[in-house]
């Protein structure tokens, strides 16, 4: 054998004996060193009752069956147990019976987070209230190490006070530190790596400036990301020993209500609430999430102000000040789950008879400051309004100041109680200065009356459907129009009592597209019960006529019944009974009603005038049935 191979030899055998040499070490004797250093260092009892063993790579100590204690009086007795800890560890202070720790890796650990009553939490290592001695924070910076690997672990919370639990399977992460030469827990600390909450995988990369105020429940900052199919989000900030949060928050949601429902809070079936986007100023304290400058997005809507939950409460409750651009309303009161509010707008208008969706507001109370730019409602669309909501057990009360409608303003006040099985309903409506046609448009579906005027109603219902609501509709109101125009029919030449004119043919002109009725002034005081609305003040002047009148609108069946006596303001050349205004009725449906001659209106119209000692022909006297079809029918009047 040459020389250079017995010199390799001797090497080798060198080399192997270094490696070797520290697994002819007696492992037990690290058992009370780990045991004693950590259980000093988190002032709990942490106990190895598994067997100890060396690691190849990484090079270390493996130890199994490991509990670390709970604090006094927890829920659970141990705070955290492991299948197995890899003591990843420097090689030559072993030599000399030193442990000098590089990173550990627990293997399916359960880890128990507890908050007392008291509001302490169990993973402040800082000083423990039950423990005979503080815990030993230099001690852990002893140990050191610049890694910390969970695999396949989970995490449970319990809140004493409030008796709130959460819970975070397949937990498995990698939390790293910078090297240096003398480690400590004061150094950053990066995280990465996924687990499951509510059955959804979560990817987590985040990091925090200090672990060691995170273990000592002291406030660090810190950032981190979430994503997942449900949620993505950043938050910046610091994050308080208390678990409490306070920074910057980003922060998108396949749906409001996915996002609801995987939280614990699920909402009740309806429609809307999809797609969110949201960015502000976070804070999360004692159940209370609170967000400021915070700009949100869903359902084509665009939010801004301050928010707050409260998730203490039996039912979540909210508050803010918000600034909104629309609000459409129907969509969510129309039947289905649709999250596309367009789509459930046709639904609803698809099946107008369907019972309304009211149980939305019954999943939270709030109080709210809105400042709406467009509030459209299921019959009433308000251009601007400042609303002051308040929603508790299902009842929904608002007033709304600083109404702009249809170019007039005024105020508005709305009531639902949806907390009974049938829900019911109180609307009030003071507004002025309106443009007449697109309100009775939306109001109503008239649509041949223009001009500007005043509206105010104060109206009840209850129902489960819009044709219950409109049927059961009672209350009072009135409404005064001027400077504007009847379409379709010309009321004043309807009336005209000229002999040798008005005929049945000189009335069917009156009627049609090109008809119309201007008028200066047009108003009444209105009553409504059951769904049917009723006046006796009606009246209308215009420059040739003043025209008094009363009738009925049924609301449900879309008809009218209306009676009008007009009395001419100006003569008319050649009349002689020239203040014999003729009565007429309008009735029908009121897209499209009839009109014709009032002949009991119209007889008691004529003994009044000659009472008055109006003179009159000779057949007018002695036959006012004739002179009525002298008037409206072909027969010439007779003569003197």
């Amino acid at each position: 054998m040459s020389r250079s191979t017995w010199i390799n030899l001797t090497i080798g055998a060198v080399i192997l004996l270094v490696l070797a040499t520290p697994f002819l070490i007696p492992l037990n004797m690290y058992r009370g060193q780990i045991e004693a250093a950590a259980s000093r260092a988190l002032a709990r009892e942490v106990h190895i009752k598994g067997p100890l063993h060396l690691t190849v790579y990484p090079f270390g100590l493996s130890v199994s069956d490991i509990t670390v204690a709970n604090v006094e009086g927890a829920h659970d007795p141990q705070m955290i147990t492991a299948d197995e800890l890899v003591v990843g560890a420097e090689v030559m202070p072993l030599f000399s019976g030193r442990l000098q720790v590089t990173g550990l890796t627990l293997e399916r650990p359960v880890i128990h987070l507890e908050v007392a009553k008291s509001g302490t939490p169990n993973w402040s290592f800082s000083k423990e209230p039950n423990s005979k001695q503080p815990a030993d924070a230099a001690a852990l910076d002893r140990i050191g190490f610049s890694h910390l690997d969970v695999k396949d672990g989970s995490v449970t919370y319990y809140d004493a006070g409030t008796g709130k639990t959460a819970a975070l399977t397949a937990v498995s992460l990698s939390l790293n530190m910078p090297e240096v030469s003398r480690p400590t827990l004061k150094l950053p600390l990066t995280m990465r790596g996924e687990l499951t909450y509510n059955n959804e995988k979560l990817k987590i990369d985040g990091r925090f400036d200090s672990l060691g105020n995170l273990m000592s429940a002291k406030t660090t900052g810190g950032r981190i990301a979430i994503g997942s199919n449900v949620i993505n989000t950043e938050f910046t900030g610091q994050f308080g020993g208390d678990g409490s949060l306070s920074g910057a928050l980003k922060l998108g949601a396949h749906s409001v209500r996915s996002l609801a429902a995987w939280l614990g809070s699920p909402m009740p079936a309806g429609n809307g609430f999809g797609l969110m986007a949201l960015e502000g100023q976070f804070s999360a304290r004692d159940g209370v999430y609170s967000l400021r400058q915070t700009h949100l997005a869903f359902d084509g809507m665009n939010l801004n102000g301050d928010l707050a939950f409260d998730t203490n409460p039996k039912v979540l409750t909210l508050n803010g000040h918000l600034a909104i651009d629309r609000i459409d309303t129907r969509p969510y009161l129309a039947p289905g789950a649709e999250a596309d509010t367009t789509k459930a707008a046709k639904a609803k208008a698809a099946n107008p008879g369907a019972p309304l969706s009211l149980d939305g507001l019954k999943a939270v109370n709030a109080n709210l400051n809105l400042q709406v730019g467009e509030l459209v409602l299921p019959q009433l669309t308000l251009n601007q309004a400042i609303v002051t909501a308040s929603l508790e057990n299902g009842v929904l009360i608002a007033g709304m100041s600083k109404v702009n409608v249809y170019g007039g303003n005024g105020s508005a006040t709305l009531t639902v109680d949806a907390g009974s099985a049938i829900p019911s309903f109180k609307s009030t409506l003071n507004v002025k200065d309106i443009k007449v046609q697109p309100f009775l448009v939306q109001l109503t579906g008239v649509k041949n009356i223009t001009g500007k005027g005043a509206v105010r109603y104060d109206l009840v219902s209850r129902g489960s459907t819009t044709a219950d609501i409109i049927k059961g509709l009672a209350g009072k109101g009135e409404v005064r129009f001027t400077d504007g125009e009847i379409e379709g029919a010309d009321l004043v030449a309807i009336s005209r009592v000229v002999q040798s004119m008005v005929t049945l043919e000189a009335l069917s002109t009156a009627l049609g597209n090109e008809a119309k009725t201007p008028f200066g002034r047009m108003g009444a005081t209105f009553a409504i019960d059951k769904g049917m609305l009723h006046t006796n003040d009606f009246a209308l002047v215009n420059p040739t006529v003043e025209m008094t009148g009363q009738g009925d609108v049924d609301f449900s069946a879309e008809t009218l019944e209306f009676h009008f006596v007009p009395k001419a303001v100006k003569g008319i050349p050649g009349l002689k009974l020239v203040d014999i205004g003729v009565p007429f009725y309008l009735k029908g449906p009121w897209a499209k009603p009839g009109y014709g001659p009032d002949a009991r209106a119209l007889a008691k119209t004529i003994v009044q005038k000659l009472e008055d000692g109006v003179t009159s022909p000779l057949d007018l006297i002695k036959n006012p049935g004739l002179s009525l079809k002298s008037i409206f029918g072909t027969q010439k009047p007779a003569t003197k």
